[in-house]
């Protein structure tokens, strides 16, 4: 598991294990919540005591101590392993001698707070997602300047992958990257919520389930604010879903017209990358999606994005690469237009294993030779890298 920083959660064991304590104990309780958590750790509590072993017990001991929760055996093992400073090879070994001191700071302090009596028994009560819109409302919103302070990840498209998701046709005839840059600051756009859909909200309480809105994404992008008329002479452009079935092999490559996104993208923030400028109610620009997309044979999955700018970028990213060679996708105002056909899940897992044949090959052929065989190891790693830059 990596470390990112010094930070008592700064690591993927301790912040897992916070997320986890923030999920199961407003749904199961105290006792029910511990049994769960250390069950779903086994692996690791049993396994050997080394870093991951003690970030794992100091979040939990943490957690527990400021919700008013932890029992005398955690503190104690905790203490424990505090006190004989487990963990903190990893920053002897890898570390500077100033991230050395400032995780034994950290650890300093955790050991003192466990040793004073803890706050008072309060558990969070569950963030159950409740949606954001209901069906036929028409969110409009302006991008930020080139000015914002993380402009260059947002609202911007430098590069495209993703080519030989598209059949042999279209593929083969694909730029590899969108050049030059297509970029979208201080623009109007607008989504519109089409629905909801219902997930079961934790893997630990499968009877709980939380709600969210989906949205289209209106083909429009101007420096006007576009009125409800405009929109409601516009038309919707798709994404293309493509996700993983059991973590490897592509599960999913089909285009949709529908996404979810998190309910914290509409919270107003100061300096945000986008803002909301209207709200619009419209119950007939839904029952008009739903005309346009039921004429359809489109996947009626939904894909997933956090940020709007996720979306735009996925979505931008096809119709300016593909209008690059001549290709309008489907905004489904034209009864006999259709996207770009995608290769099946079963097609691209021979391609991508294909490709690492192919890769693999040009590796045993550089290790073979003579210049990787008289060079040093940074030599070879120059090598290496180079091979990828020619692929």
């Amino acid at each position: 598991m990596g470390s990112w920083g010094t930070g008592l959660y700064s690591n993927d064991t301790s912040s897992d294990v916070r997320d986890m304590c923030n999920e199961v104990y407003p749904l199961l309780g105290i006792e029910e919540g511990t049994r769960v958590i250390l069950h779903e750790y086994r692996d690791l509590i049993d396994g050997v005591i080394d870093h991951d072993y003690a970030n794992f017990w100091y979040a939990l001991s943490d957690w527990q101590w400021k919700h008013g929760i932890l029992t005398d055996e955690i503190r104690d093992k905790t203490i424990d392993l505090l006190e004989a400073k487990i963990g903190i090879e990893e920053w002897e070994e890898d570390g500077s001698a100033q991230d050395v001191k400032k995780r034994l700071a950290v650890m300093d302090k955790l050991l003192c707070q466990l040793k004073m009596p803890q706050p008072l028994v309060k558990i969070p009560k569950p963030h159950i997602s409740k949606p954001k819109h209901k069906a036929g409302d028409i969110i409009i919103f302006r991008t930020c300047s080139k000015e914002y302070t993380y402009a260059e990840s947002v609202w911007n498209i430098d590069a495209c992958g993703f080519t030989d998701f598209y059949t042999e046709k279209v593929a083969n005839i694909l730029p590899k990257n969108v050049l030059p840059p297509y970029e979208a600051y201080e623009k109007y756009m607008a989504i519109l919520c089409v629905g909801s859909v219902k997930e079961q909200y934790s893997q630990y309480a499968p009877g709980i389930m939380e709600e969210h809105s989906l949205y289209a994404y209106y083909d429009y992008i101007g420096d006007r604010k576009p009125t409800q008329g405009d929109l409601m002479n516009c038309g919707f452009l798709p994404l293309n879903i493509r996700y993983s079935a059991d973590g490897n092999d592509p599960g999913k490559n089909a285009w949709t017209y529908t996404f979810m996104l998190a309910t914290q993208s509409f919270t107003k923030r100061e300096n945000a990358s986008e803002t909301i400028i209207e709200k619009i109610r419209s119950v007939e620009e839904y029952s008009r999606f739903r005309i346009l997309i039921e004429r359809k044979c489109y996947d009626s999955e939904y894909a997933f994005a956090f940020e709007l700018f996720d979306v735009f970028g996925t979505i931008f990213g096809e119709k300016v690469r593909l209008s690059l060679i001549g290709i309008e996708l489907d905004n489904l105002l034209d009864a006999d237009k259709t996207n770009p056909a995608l290769r099946t899940p079963k097609e691209i897992k021979d391609l991508i294993a294909n490709e690492q044949k192919r890769w693999q090959a040009r590796v045993d052929a550089l290790e073979k030779s003579k210049a990787y065989q008289n060079a040093n190891e940074e030599e070879r790693v120059r090598m290496l890298v180079s091979l990828g830059d020619d692929a």
